[in-house]
């Protein structure tokens, strides 16, 4: 009931839901001691197999174990066992440099899991750079030294054209309730468009394999 309180509450349902079932489809292989790059609140933790956990991010507000950038990471070679970096590279500038350093932090034999977006708006700017088709972060992937166990598509043009449709609408409402205070706004907002991310979701899961040019982002296994 909690996970699903959770979803509800956020504006980009469809999106989180998708990246949610992407991670938990490799689970199991993500383990032992584990990085989260880019961690912010740690939304992927629970369901990850970790005897150790270590969260890195930027933003001090989000109070990661380790306040740091991934270039350089601040571990010593072959600390890890598995890290997981999602919805990362494409605020980095070079996001190779970011997989070199993935690479030496992992342990040989160790894992990666990498989700990156291809299809969405700008946002954290202006720290926003890159979006990647299924072959450019394979490329990218394989040129920094890993072997590719799995790639998964998130989402389609169903999801995709939900997710966009009621990211700006609630974008419009939050912004005519304004005046109403921001934290009410927000609430407002996403209850008035939980009952279309319901529906496109729906739609998603209906229709989303019609077509497989279009995509959300892309979820990378891969192996040092």
């Amino acid at each position: 009931m909690k996970y699903w309180l959770e979803l509800a509450a956020n504006p980009l349902f469809i999106l989180k839901k998708l990246q949610i079932e992407a991670l938990s489809g490799y689970s199991g292989f993500i383990k032992g001691r584990v990085l989260d790059i880019g961690c912010g609140l740690r939304p992927y933790a629970r369901y990850l197999r970790a005897k150790i956990y270590v969260g890195i991010d930027i933003l001090a507000e989000v109070k990661p174990d380790i306040r740091s950038r991934c270039d350089p990471l601040p571990f010593k070679d072959g600390s890890f066992d598995s890290v997981i970096c999602t919805e990362v590279l494409e605020h980095i500038l070079r996001p190779q440099a970011c997989l070199a350093q993935i690479n030496k932090a992992l342990k040989k034999g160790g894992i990666v899991y990498i989700t990156v977006p291809q299809s969405w708006c700008l946002h954290y700017e202006p720290d926003d750079y890159w979006r990647f088709t299924r072959y450019g972060i394979e490329t990218l992937v394989k040129e920094a030294g890993f072997e590719i166990v799995a790639m998964r598509r998130i989402g389609g043009v169903f999801s995709l054209a939900g997710v966009r449709l009621v990211d700006v609408a609630w974008t419009v409402i939050r912004n005519c309730l304004g005046s109403l205070g921001g934290k009410f706004a927000e609430q407002a907002a996403t209850a008035l468009c939980l009952g279309f991310s319901l529906l496109f979701y729906i739609l998603a899961k209906l229709g989303d394999g019609i077509d497989q040019r279009d995509a959300l982002g892309w979820a990378v296994l891969a192996k040092k």
